[in-house]
């Protein structure tokens, strides 16, 4: 005889349910518990990322509970709670280092010395003494920072305009400046490994803290009565210590500090003649107007060392491209027009350059030559050198080098040999009436 299936209660049912939803949620939970304590995320969760002054917190939102990884300064760390415990957390405390306040400043600082015993003096424009830092990073070999640069060196590359020292860099509305508190190294900065520690530091005596951290800083502008440099309307080409990338900020009078270009740039400098900045990205160079915010040249795969305007307003762009032909190193330089990439100057050999407003000087290895053109083409004078070599050392003469120049006359100091023998009598003066070359 047939028998009817029990039918189950609407109640049966619901628990059944139940206890298949509370066996799959176990098996989820087990699972997940194991990703955790393998800081891997959550399966079947929402991912979200909760952003805090000094860092974030990542959530992994899942059935009832929830996976949170804390990187902040203030707090590290990993916790799986029930989804209704609130996050941790606690002030946010960015990771600078806290500055030492508890020690006397000699007042014998008569020179108004940058450093003195020990520590760097602040004064302000009146000269009265505002602030002063002691190392962190070590005993007594911090410093106001210094100009630095890339691989590059674009700064330095010139023989001509090449830095002997780099300049210090200047107070910031007399309240802030940039401390090189790097840890002793036995390489010299500029080599291979080589790593600065940057602060910009508050320096005034009620209220002395660090700001800011950065692996290196450059400088943009020059004050030569102050002996000081500084940066573009209080905007600072730096580092990051974090991808080691270069950047631009600006810095307010709050101590409020804005990123102008994002930290994703090989080199960054400021040419102040034209104010522009030349930028690498991707290995790829050009030049930028920050003030219009937009690309004012073509790319180059070859380094922009220069750019700058004629007496006609036309502007210009010098790359180069570093060269070993035998036993010779040298830099190949071009010249091209910038808007539309042009070329002005692409000869061979080309190993330096003069750039004016109304011709461009340049020297070539394979002749020994310096030639003197206008933006017409014209040669207007060719001066016969002994050698071509620019690099000099100690024991070694560049083929030439600038005694005086003024609008109209321009004094070139010629050597005679490239070994030194008695630096006062090796070279002889060659002077250029430049009166009738000029537009």
């Amino acid at each position: 005889m047939y028998q009817e299936p029990i039918k189950l209660s609407n109640k049966k049912k619901i628990e059944i349910a139940i206890l298949i939803i509370a066996i799959l949620w176990g098996i989820l939970f087990i699972f997940n518990y194991v990703r955790y304590t393998h800081s891997k995320p959550l399966l079947l969760a929402i991912h979200a990322v909760r952003d805090y002054d000094d860092g974030v917190v990542e959530e992994y939102i899942s059935l009832g509970y929830v996976y949170r990884k804390y990187e902040r300064n203030a707090i590290k760390g990993e916790e799986l709670v029930p989804i209704w415990v609130a996050r941790k957390n606690p002030e946010a405390r960015p990771d600078l280092p806290v500055v030492p306040t508890d020690y006397e400043i000699p007042e014998d600082n008569y020179s108004k010395e940058d450093k003195h015993r020990g520590l760097l003096y602040y004064y302000d424009s009146k000269y009265e003494l505002v602030g002063a830092y002691k190392c962190i990073n070590t005993e007594r070999d911090c410093n106001k920072a210094f100009g630095g640069y890339d691989e590059y060196n674009i700064i330095n590359k010139d023989p001509l305009t090449r830095l002997e020292e780099q300049h210090t860099m200047g107070n910031i509305y007399d309240k802030f400046g940039f401390v090189d508190d790097s840890i002793e190294q036995d390489k010299k900065y500029g080599e291979d490994g080589y790593a600065r520690t940057i602060y910009l530091y508050q320096f005034l005596m009620e209220d002395r803290k660090i700001l800011a951290k950065y692996a290196d800083i450059k400088d943009s502008t020059y004050d030569e009565d102050k002996e000081k440099s500084n940066g573009e309307n209080n905007r600072f080409i730096v580092k990051n210590m974090e991808n080691y990338k270069w950047g631009l900020i600006h810095i307010d009078e709050d101590g409020t500090i804005t990123e102008v270009l994002p930290f994703e740039y090989k080199s960054i400098n400021y040419d102040s003649d034209t104010k522009y900045y030349i930028l690498c990205k991707d290995d790829v160079w050009y030049v930028y107007d920050l003030k219009e915010n937009k690309k004012v040249s073509i790319d180059s795969n070859d380094i922009i060392y220069d750019v700058w305007r004629n007496d006609n307003m036309t502007y210009y762009i010098k790359t180069g491209r570093d060269r070993i032909v035998g036993s010779e190193e040298f830099t190949d330089y071009k010249i091209y027009r910038m808007n539309d990439g042009r070329e002005f100057l692409n000869l061979e050999r080309v190993n330096q350059i003069m750039e004016r407003g109304s011709f461009v000087a340049y020297l070539t290895s394979q002749d020994n030559i310096l030639h003197f053109i206008d933006y017409a083409h014209d040669e207007k004078l060719k001066l016969q050198l002994k050698f071509s070599e620019m690099n000099h050392s100690t024991i070694t003469n560049p083929a030439f080098k600038i005694y005086r120049e003024n609008e109209n006359v321009l004094t070139l100091c010629v050597y005679k040999q490239r070994d030194v023998i008695d630096r006062s009598s090796d070279c002889e003066n060659e002077t250029i009436n430049l009166k009738y070359w000029n537009n």
